[in-house]
Protein backbone atom coordinates (compact mmCIF):
# COMPACT_ATOMS: atom_id res chain seq x y z
CA UNK A 1 0.00 0.00 0.00
CA UNK A 2 2.78 2.45 0.89
CA UNK A 3 4.47 1.87 -2.47
CA UNK A 4 1.24 2.80 -4.27
CA UNK A 5 0.83 6.15 -2.49
CA UNK A 6 4.49 7.13 -2.34
CA UNK A 7 5.05 10.61 -3.77
CA UNK A 8 8.17 10.93 -5.92
CA UNK A 9 8.91 14.30 -7.53
CA UNK A 10 12.16 13.25 -9.20
CA UNK A 11 10.48 12.77 -12.59
CA UNK A 12 7.79 15.43 -12.09
CA UNK A 13 7.08 18.04 -14.78
CA UNK A 14 9.48 20.98 -14.64
CA UNK A 15 7.55 24.05 -15.84
CA UNK A 16 4.84 26.30 -14.42
CA UNK A 17 2.75 25.74 -17.53
CA UNK A 18 2.71 21.96 -17.10
CA UNK A 19 1.96 22.09 -13.37
CA UNK A 20 -0.88 24.58 -13.88
CA UNK A 21 -2.43 22.44 -16.61
CA UNK A 22 -2.31 19.44 -14.27
CA UNK A 23 -3.79 21.51 -11.44
CA UNK A 24 -6.74 22.42 -13.67
CA UNK A 25 -7.17 18.70 -14.41
CA UNK A 26 -6.95 17.52 -10.80
CA UNK A 27 -8.50 20.31 -8.72
CA UNK A 28 -11.96 21.82 -8.42
CA UNK A 29 -12.85 25.19 -9.91
CA UNK A 30 -13.55 26.52 -6.40
CA UNK A 31 -9.93 27.63 -6.20
CA UNK A 32 -9.91 31.35 -6.92
CA UNK A 33 -6.88 33.45 -6.00
CA UNK A 34 -4.33 30.88 -7.33
CA UNK A 35 -5.50 31.79 -10.82
CA UNK A 36 -4.10 35.27 -10.25
CA UNK A 37 -0.74 33.74 -9.28
CA UNK A 38 0.07 31.43 -12.22
CA UNK A 39 3.07 29.63 -10.81
CA UNK A 40 4.06 26.34 -9.19
CA UNK A 41 6.27 26.70 -6.12
CA UNK A 42 9.12 24.20 -5.92
CA UNK A 43 11.32 25.67 -3.18
CA UNK A 44 10.96 28.09 -0.28
CA UNK A 45 13.30 29.55 2.30
CA UNK A 46 12.66 32.52 4.54
CA UNK A 47 10.68 35.13 2.61
CA UNK A 48 11.75 33.80 -0.81
CA UNK A 49 10.05 31.22 -3.00
CA UNK A 50 11.21 29.66 -6.27
CA UNK A 51 8.85 28.51 -9.01
CA UNK A 52 9.11 25.66 -11.49
CA UNK A 53 10.67 28.01 -14.05
CA UNK A 54 13.43 28.79 -11.52
CA UNK A 55 12.26 32.37 -10.91
CA UNK A 56 12.48 33.81 -7.40
CA UNK A 57 9.75 35.85 -5.71
CA UNK A 58 9.39 37.73 -2.44
CA UNK A 59 6.48 35.96 -0.73
CA UNK A 60 4.18 38.67 0.59
CA UNK A 61 1.31 36.18 1.01
CA UNK A 62 3.18 34.16 3.66
CA UNK A 63 0.52 31.49 4.00
CA UNK A 64 -2.14 34.15 4.65
CA UNK A 65 -0.09 35.32 7.62
CA UNK A 66 0.70 31.90 9.11
CA UNK A 67 4.41 32.01 8.23
CA UNK A 68 5.55 34.72 10.62
CA UNK A 69 9.06 33.21 10.69
CA UNK A 70 9.16 32.58 6.96
CA UNK A 71 9.41 29.29 5.08
CA UNK A 72 11.35 26.36 6.56
CA UNK A 73 12.72 28.24 9.57
CA UNK A 74 15.30 26.00 11.32
CA UNK A 75 13.57 26.23 14.72
CA UNK A 76 10.20 25.32 13.21
CA UNK A 77 11.69 22.36 11.32
CA UNK A 78 13.43 21.19 14.49
CA UNK A 79 10.19 21.31 16.49
CA UNK A 80 8.30 19.40 13.79
CA UNK A 81 11.02 16.76 13.58
CA UNK A 82 11.07 16.38 17.37
CA UNK A 83 7.33 15.74 17.47
CA UNK A 84 7.40 13.31 14.55
CA UNK A 85 10.13 11.20 16.17
CA UNK A 86 8.74 11.43 19.72
CA UNK A 87 6.00 8.83 19.33
CA UNK A 88 3.31 11.36 20.25
CA UNK A 89 0.06 11.01 18.27
CA UNK A 90 -0.12 13.39 15.32
CA UNK A 91 -3.92 13.63 15.21
CA UNK A 92 -6.43 13.04 18.00
CA UNK A 93 -9.29 15.35 16.95
CA UNK A 94 -10.37 17.12 20.17
CA UNK A 95 -8.85 14.58 22.57
CA UNK A 96 -6.06 16.01 24.69
CA UNK A 97 -2.39 14.99 24.62
CA UNK A 98 0.66 16.13 26.62
CA UNK A 99 1.72 18.29 23.67
CA UNK A 100 -1.72 19.88 23.29
CA UNK A 101 -1.86 20.46 27.05
CA UNK A 102 1.48 22.29 26.98
CA UNK A 103 0.40 24.33 23.95
CA UNK A 104 -2.90 25.35 25.57
CA UNK A 105 -1.17 26.40 28.80
CA UNK A 106 1.41 28.50 26.96
CA UNK A 107 -1.15 30.07 24.61
CA UNK A 108 -3.43 31.14 27.46
CA UNK A 109 -0.45 32.55 29.38
CA UNK A 110 -0.06 35.11 26.59
CA UNK A 111 -3.66 36.31 26.85
CA UNK A 112 -5.32 38.60 29.40
CA UNK A 113 -7.72 37.15 31.95
CA UNK A 114 -5.66 34.26 33.37
CA UNK A 115 -7.70 32.26 35.86
CA UNK A 116 -11.01 33.62 34.59
CA UNK A 117 -13.76 31.39 33.25
CA UNK A 118 -13.70 33.15 29.88
CA UNK A 119 -9.97 32.56 29.33
CA UNK A 120 -10.39 29.45 27.19
CA UNK A 121 -9.19 28.25 23.81
CA UNK A 122 -10.74 26.18 21.04
CA UNK A 123 -8.43 24.44 18.59
CA UNK A 124 -10.39 24.71 15.36
CA UNK A 125 -9.28 23.25 12.03
CA UNK A 126 -9.30 26.50 10.06
CA UNK A 127 -9.66 30.26 10.17
CA UNK A 128 -13.20 30.02 8.80
CA UNK A 129 -14.08 27.62 11.61
CA UNK A 130 -12.76 30.15 14.14
CA UNK A 131 -14.87 32.89 12.54
CA UNK A 132 -17.98 30.69 12.71
CA UNK A 133 -17.33 30.06 16.41
CA UNK A 134 -16.80 33.79 17.03
CA UNK A 135 -20.08 34.68 15.31
CA UNK A 136 -22.00 32.15 17.40
CA UNK A 137 -20.29 33.29 20.60
CA UNK A 138 -21.01 36.97 19.91
CA UNK A 139 -24.69 36.25 19.29
CA UNK A 140 -24.95 34.02 22.36
CA UNK A 141 -23.27 36.45 24.75
CA UNK A 142 -24.98 39.64 23.55
CA UNK A 143 -28.37 38.19 22.69
CA UNK A 144 -28.21 40.14 19.43
CA UNK A 145 -28.39 38.79 15.91
CA UNK A 146 -26.83 41.60 13.88
CA UNK A 147 -23.16 41.61 12.84
CA UNK A 148 -21.03 44.57 11.75
CA UNK A 149 -18.25 43.68 9.30
CA UNK A 150 -15.69 45.83 7.50
CA UNK A 151 -15.75 46.20 3.74
CA UNK A 152 -12.81 44.50 2.06
CA UNK A 153 -12.41 41.86 4.76
CA UNK A 154 -11.97 38.17 3.96
CA UNK A 155 -13.10 35.68 6.60
CA UNK A 156 -13.53 32.34 4.82
CA UNK A 157 -15.83 30.35 2.56
CA UNK A 158 -18.13 28.64 5.06
CA UNK A 159 -21.65 30.05 5.32
CA UNK A 160 -21.30 32.55 8.15
CA UNK A 161 -17.72 33.50 7.28
CA UNK A 162 -18.68 34.12 3.65
CA UNK A 163 -21.64 36.22 4.77
CA UNK A 164 -19.33 38.65 6.60
CA UNK A 165 -16.75 38.68 3.78
CA UNK A 166 -16.77 41.85 1.70
CA UNK A 167 -16.09 40.36 -1.73
CA UNK A 168 -19.36 39.82 -3.60
CA UNK A 169 -18.15 37.47 -6.35
CA UNK A 170 -18.03 34.24 -4.27
CA UNK A 171 -21.55 34.97 -2.98
CA UNK A 172 -23.14 35.23 -6.41
CA UNK A 173 -23.85 31.51 -6.75
CA UNK A 174 -25.05 31.12 -3.14
CA UNK A 175 -28.58 31.95 -2.04
CA UNK A 176 -29.58 32.77 1.52
CA UNK A 177 -26.54 34.44 3.05
CA UNK A 178 -26.67 35.07 6.81
CA UNK A 179 -29.04 38.02 7.40
CA UNK A 180 -28.45 41.20 9.41
CA UNK A 181 -24.87 41.78 8.30
CA UNK A 182 -24.02 45.48 8.09
CA UNK A 183 -20.85 46.42 6.19
CA UNK A 184 -18.87 49.44 7.31
CA UNK A 185 -15.92 51.24 5.65
CA UNK A 186 -12.55 50.24 7.07
CA UNK A 187 -10.56 53.18 8.55
CA UNK A 188 -7.51 53.04 6.29
CA UNK A 189 -5.14 55.91 7.00
CA UNK A 190 -3.64 55.63 3.51
CA UNK A 191 -6.70 54.65 1.45
CA UNK A 192 -9.26 56.54 3.51
CA UNK A 193 -12.82 55.81 2.25
CA UNK A 194 -13.82 59.35 3.26
CA UNK A 195 -11.04 60.92 1.23
CA UNK A 196 -9.57 62.55 4.35
CA UNK A 197 -6.65 60.29 5.19
CA UNK A 198 -4.34 60.06 8.17
CA UNK A 199 -5.42 60.27 11.79
CA UNK A 200 -8.21 62.71 10.91
CA UNK A 201 -9.86 60.11 8.69
CA UNK A 202 -9.66 57.46 11.41
CA UNK A 203 -11.20 59.83 13.97
CA UNK A 204 -14.03 60.73 11.59
CA UNK A 205 -14.88 57.08 10.98
CA UNK A 206 -14.62 56.32 14.71
CA UNK A 207 -17.19 59.04 15.38
CA UNK A 208 -19.40 57.59 12.65
CA UNK A 209 -19.18 54.05 14.10
CA UNK A 210 -19.92 55.27 17.61
CA UNK A 211 -22.98 57.16 16.42
CA UNK A 212 -24.18 54.20 14.34
CA UNK A 213 -23.98 51.79 17.27
CA UNK A 214 -25.54 54.08 19.89
CA UNK A 215 -28.19 55.91 17.88
CA UNK A 216 -31.50 54.07 18.33
CA UNK A 217 -32.60 55.28 14.90
CA UNK A 218 -29.48 54.20 12.98
CA UNK A 219 -31.15 51.03 11.73
CA UNK A 220 -28.42 48.81 13.19
CA UNK A 221 -29.58 46.49 15.96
Amino acid sequence: MTDKVRIDTADAPKSNETYLARQAEFESNVRSYPRKLPLAITKAEGVWITDADNKEYLDCLAGAGTLALGHNHPDVLKSIQNVITSGLPLHTLDLTTPLKDAFSEYLLSLLPGQGKEYCLQFTGPSGADAVEAALKLAKKVTGRSGIISFSGGYHGMTHGALSVTGNLSPKEAVDGMMPEVQFMPYPHQYRCPLGIGGEAGVKALTYYFDNLINDVESGVA
